[in-house]
Order: structure tokens, then sequence, then C-alpha cells
């Protein structure tokens, strides 16, 4: 089946050339690295006794997601580091976190010679995959060198865990140069086993993403600043802290529920500010429009910093990985990606981190072991349609104990579910050692 997947790689990779060209129009970044998405990964020293580490993830989340990992690895002093990155914010937030710490480039195509010369440039001893970024070319390279290949935060999407249910031998030959998949929750663990991995190579040490470092709450001094940077009033007219509605990583269709939420929340006060986070900044010239037409000012973060009056009703952050900081303005949040005819969801746990009670629609497969623990212990709210997701954020706007309990609730979990750093770390260590490096089996 691999050779067939050669075979075939070359003609798909250019029947779906015009669309990769049009991502690349419409977000731009992706001709920095071209080469080394060739496989021309620049090369590094000479192995001095460091055991090389190459952890990969796609895109934005995953690398953020990867953050304690790496800085937990890097202080160890016996590995040397490469991060990489498929897309061109991924690469961006790989540099900006992990510059200092490790070598970050562009993860090869998984084209024979493409994905063959950079593993012979890069030549790991170990390969980390965020989630579970499964490619046949890089897997097999794998393989061929005996370097074990380890998921860490593994999950299976609703979508991909029903496409392997109908094809389980697509499944098995995906997975089959697997060392080890490090399940992200239960749900996830239970779906690797049923469709056919050992259990005692699918293990569950926890989320890294509940080991992210969370940024302290935000002051007065600092909430107002930053509030008037983004052109929004930091108080109302009693002098009171002004109330935000927040979307995170928002999809198209949802901006439009927040709106019609927001203009009735301003029927009933008029000094709710609203702060959108789109998933795709370059969708900025559609949510102007949209603004627009709601008769909603708003600054848009590409623009710089807006006019220190802050008397725009709403701000689009369509930039790059302000996220995690600028939700602490929040004070109650959508949570993007979980309304129809969007699914998968984004990740609460910037929100939950910051203290930040959301409500989701009910497309949350992505994160659903997170959510439904959440929602379980009243530390958030999950709509079953639109209707009830507007209810929800509503409601929530008005009950401040409400707020507060939840916020509670969402810090005390993610404390306990803290520690998969170390876990993974322990786990690793164990992979590293000579004696332990022989391809597909976990040896303890």
């Amino acid at each position: 089946m691999l050779w067939l997947y050669r075979l075939l790689f070359l003609p798909a990779l250019l029947a779906l050339s015009p669309v990769w060209i049009w991502h690349v129009l419409r977000r731009g970044g992706y001709g920095h690295g071209f080469w080394q998405r060739l496989g021309f990964f620049p090369k590094l020293a000479e192995k001095t006794g460091k055991r090389r580490i190459w952890i990969h993830g796609v895109s934005v989340g995953e690398i953020q997601s990867l953050r304690p990992l790496v800085e937990r690895l890097a202080e160890e002093k016996c590995y040397d580091l490469v991060v990489t990155a498929t897309s061109s914010t991924g690469l961006a937030i790989a540099q900006k976190l992990y510059g200092a710490l490790a070598t970050v480039g562009v993860f090869p195509i998984d084209f024979y010679p493409c994905s063959r010369l950079a593993w012979s440039r890069i030549q790991p001893d170990l390969v980390l995959l965020a989630d579970g970024e499964l490619w046949p070319e890089h897997l097999a390279n794998a393989h061929r060198h005996t370097v074990p290949v380890v998921v860490v935060n593994g999950r299976l999407s609703d979508k991909s865990y029903g496409r392997y249910r109908r094809l389980p031998g697509l499944f098995r030959w995906q997975t089959r140069h697997l060392t080890a998949v490090l399940a992200s929750g239960k749900e996830s663990f239970d779906r690797f086993c049923e469709l056919g991995m050992d259990k005692k190579n699918v293990l569950q040490l926890g989320n890294l993403k509940c080991d992210r470092p969370a940024l302290p709450p935000i002051d007065a001094v600092d909430r107002s600043e930053l509030l008037l940077e983004l052109g929004l009033c930091p108080l109302d007219a009693n002098g009171d802290p002004t109330p935000i509605l927040f979307g995170c990583s928002t999809w198209p269709g949802e901006e439009k529920l927040l709106l019609e939420v927001f203009a009735i929340l301003r029927s009933r006060q008029p000094s709710w500010r609203l702060i959108l986070t789109p998933r795709h900044g370059e969708r900025r010239r559609e949510l102007r429009q949209l603004l627009a037409t709601c008769g909603v000012d708003a600054h848009f973060r590409s623009d710089g910093p807006a006019a220190s009056t802050g008397q725009n009703l709403a701000t689009v952050i369509d930039t790059t990985g302000e996220l995690g900081r600028l939700i602490r303005l929040g004070t109650v949040a959508f949570l993007g990606k979980t309304l129809p005819p969007n699914a998968g969801s984004q990740s609460p746990l910037d929100a939950v981190a910051a203290g930040v009670p959301i409500v989701a629609g009910p497309n949350i497969g992505n994160f659903r072991d997170i959510l439904s623990d959440l929602q379980h212990l009243g530390a958030a709210v999950i709509g079953s349609d639109r209707d009830a997701v507007a209810d929800g954020l509503l409601a929530l706007a008005e009950n401040g104990k409400q707020r507060a309990a939840m916020a509670t609730i969402g810090k005390s979990w993610l404390e306990k579910n803290a520690g998969a750093t170390e876990r993974i770390c322990s786990a690793i260590r164990s992979w590293t050692l000579p004696s332990t490096v022989h391809g597909s089996a976990i040896e303890r």
C-alpha cells in the first residue's frame, strides 16, 4: 500500500495545487521555508552524545500545546530538540516560543524524496507527533531507521473515528509503525483500543494542554490600558469595569450569533463591549462587512493600536497567538467551532485558565473529554442549538455569582488534571535510552 501511496501522491498534489495556491494567496507566509518543505532542512551539528528528538505540530494549537513538554525537555540538557510545523502561522509561533530552545523548521512534504532527504538531515532518535498527524512516508522513514514514534495528546476526532470504523484496514496500516499513543483522555484511549491498537501501546498520561503556563489575572491598570489599545472603553458610566462578551476562535456564522446576543446585552446594559477572535484572521474583510451591516463600530487588531478614545463597540483580534493573553479581558466567552455547520470545537483551556466562564454549541467532538467533564462539574455550559447557546450567554452575563463559581471550579479542574508533562517525560526517557530503541514496540 505504501508504493500505491507514493505513486498517487504526486498526481494528487498536482491536482490539489490550485487549492494550495489559493491558501497561500489568502493566508500568506507559506513561501517562508519553501525549500525546507522539499526536504532541504538546514544541516544540523553532529551529534555529541545527546539524543535528538524531532517534535512536530501542525499549526498554532498543536505548537502551543507542546510548550510545557519542549521547555521541560530543554531543561534536561540531554536532548537535542528539533521542532517543526506545517502551517506558516504555526511556524511563526514555534520560532517565537522555541527559537532559543530548539532548531525550528518546516515539516517536509510527505513525498518520498522530500521526506527521505529531511530524515537524512535531521537523523532523529525519537519522533513526537502532536495530536495525531500520521503521514505514511514520515512513519515509513521512522521504521526504516528503527526510530520510535510516539503520539502525544493523541486523539481521534468524531470524523476520523467514523472513517476508521468504516475502514479498519486503513487504521491498522496508518498506525502500524507507531510505538505508542499517549491518549489525551479516556474517550480517545477507548477509541484507539477499539480500533485495534494493542492496549499496552496506548497510555493515558494526561493532556499537555492542562500544563500550559497560565498568565496571572490581569490587574485593573493593565486591563484599562489594554482595552484602550483595543479601542474599547475600560469603565462604564458608573466607573465599574466594562463587561466584555468574548468570542474564542470563532468560525463563519458564529460571529452573527454573537452580534445578536451583543445587541440584546446592550439593550439591557449599554456598557457591554464585544471582542471577536476569529480562528482565521484572513476573514477580516468578511467580518468588516458583517459588523458594518450590524451597525457596530469595530477596531481590527491588524490595523495597529487604536486611538485611545475607546469609542468602539467591538474589536476583532485578526492576529495570531494573542488569545491566551487577551481572553483575560472576557466576562463571558463563547467557544468557537461548536455551532453547526462548524464541528470539532476549539480548545476551551485558555478560557478555563483565565477564569472566564464558557458557553459552547453542541459540536464539541475534538474536546468532548474536557468539555463533558467541565459541564458535569458546572464549569461550562453546552447548548443544544443556537437558541440554547444564546440563552446560556445571556443568563451568564447577568449572573455574577454563577460566573465566579464556574471560574473557581474550572481552575480546580485544571489543577487536578495537571502533571502530564512529567509523566510524558518519564516515558520519553525510556524510549531514548539506546537499549530501548527497537522501532515499534514499547519495552519496559
